[in-house]
């Protein structure tokens, strides 16, 4: 691969390999210049790792057993790459190439309290936050806080929203937005379910959620009719 030495120091520095190492583990294309801090933010420990072999094969005589095996190491690195987004990124045509790191999904049965225009807001279970959000959270962005984090909420047809991702007492919640978005779908309890992701934005890393919706008709009318025997029993009795 790097079998040959040059003298531009651009196609030998680390960053530059660090930026080869970065084509070949993934297709998208963050931003052009390999110093970009949108690129630097977006490092990874896997990254590092095979940034730091790459490096460590600037000016190895590799034979070609090394190089056959090296070889299918990168195949099957490109091969996991690009299976693994499909395991939780939301299947959104609209985001396509718009999502860079992904939590996984959550499902949610609406709630009279999540589709209340009072309330204005969607509750996330904590487990779920402290799994698989919290831990994408970058430095400033405080849940905690008195505003909460601006973020950008995708439908399932790619329109955008934008709502506070923010602590309510012991909730944390998606709001200053929410009713727009339980209007635009006519959202009711019981019947409607949602789907979760949170993502960065891969062009500015921007943390944002993808939601979408499926409905289960006549839920809320069956769960009627299983309480109207009790009823009536109480009548006859």
């Amino acid at each position: 691969m790097w079998r040959e030495s040059s003298t531009d120091s651009t196609a030998t520095g680390p960053f530059n390999i660090y930026y080869k190492c970065r084509t070949f583990l993934t297709s998208d294309s963050i931003a052009s210049s390999p110093l970009s801090p949108v690129r630097l933010m977006s490092t990874t420990a896997e990254d590092l790792e095979a940034a730091s072999i790459l490096l460590s094969l600037q000016f190895a005589k590799l034979d070609d057993q090394a190089l056959k095996q090296l070889h299918e190491q990168i195949q099957a690195t490109q091969l996991h790459q690009q299976q693994r987004p499909n395991q939780y990124r939301p299947p959104i045509q609209a985001l396509e190439g718009m999502v860079r790191e992904c939590s996984m999904h959550y499902e949610k049965q609406l709630t009279k309290s999540d589709i209340d225009r009072g309330q204005g807001r969607l509750a996330l279970k904590n487990e779920y936050v402290d799994a698989s959000l919290r831990p994408m959270l970058g430095e400033g962005e405080i849940l905690e806080g008195r505003h909460g984090i601006l973020v950008f909420v995708y439908d399932g047809e790619g329109e955008e929203y934008q709502m506070k991702f923010k602590g309510w007492g012991k909730m944390v919640v998606l709001t200053s937005g929410w009713n727009q978005f339980v209007k635009r779908h006519e959202l009711r309890e019981e019947e409607d379910f949602v789907t979760i992701w949170m993502f960065r934005r891969s062009v500015d890393d921007r943390l944002c959620f993808a939601i979408t919706t499926r409905r289960e008709h006549g839920r809320h009318y069956n769960m009627k009719n299983r309480r109207a025997p009790k009823r009536q029993r109480s009548m006859e009795a």
